[in-house]
């Protein structure tokens, strides 16, 4: 089991050190626009639509990883002072309740705009370059499914941790 979760931590780490690599063409992209408004008065039309959508692909892909290392925001007034037994029966409880699902709903629907926009091969009707949609409406349901593994691996650590057993991470 331990193998397992250390694969789905492995996966997490992939898959945002990779999509990291986007945040060279957004700053190129935002550069290029800041030097091509302000220095030569020549605005583009698509640099703000790159970037929104290379970094909400960022974001998205992120996630998970943060999710591996505890990085999301949690609100530590009560927690910090529990046990580590304690801490783990809190984090199953708001695991089921609180990330299960929306997460779930989140990839279901993820995955209905995603074959919806692959269907009418969906382009934006806000740039005036019409980017097309489809690429980015398939990342979202990645990272849910990606987000959703690494919930169940930091589920299954919060049992362990709940039930008095060792964690390794």
């Amino acid at each position: 089991m331990d193998r397992v979760l250390r694969l789905i931590d492995k996966l997490s780490e992939y898959c945002s050190k990779a999509f990291a690599w986007l945040i060279i063409p957004m700053v190129g992209g935002l550069f290029y626009e800041v030097v091509a408004r302000y220095v030569f008065n020549a605005p583009t039309i698509w640099a703000y639509d790159l970037t929104y959508m290379l970094y909400g692909a960022l974001f998205v892909m992120g996630s998970a990883y943060a999710l591996s290392q505890n990085r999301h925001v949690r609100i530590d007034v009560f927690y910090a002072n529990f046990s580590s037994r304690r801490k783990g029966m809190v984090d199953v409880i708001l695991y089921l309740v609180l990330f299960f699902p929306p997460i779930l709903a989140l990839l279901i629907k993820g995955v209905e705009y995603a074959a919806f926009s692959w269907s009418m091969r969906e382009v934006s009707a806000a740039g005036a370059w019409r980017p097309p949609l489809y690429p980015l409406k398939t990342i979202f349901p990645v990272a849910m499914a990606v987000l959703l593994l690494q919930g169940v691996a930091q589920f299954i650590r919060s049992l362990r941790r709940a039930r008095g057993s060792e964690v390794t991470s």
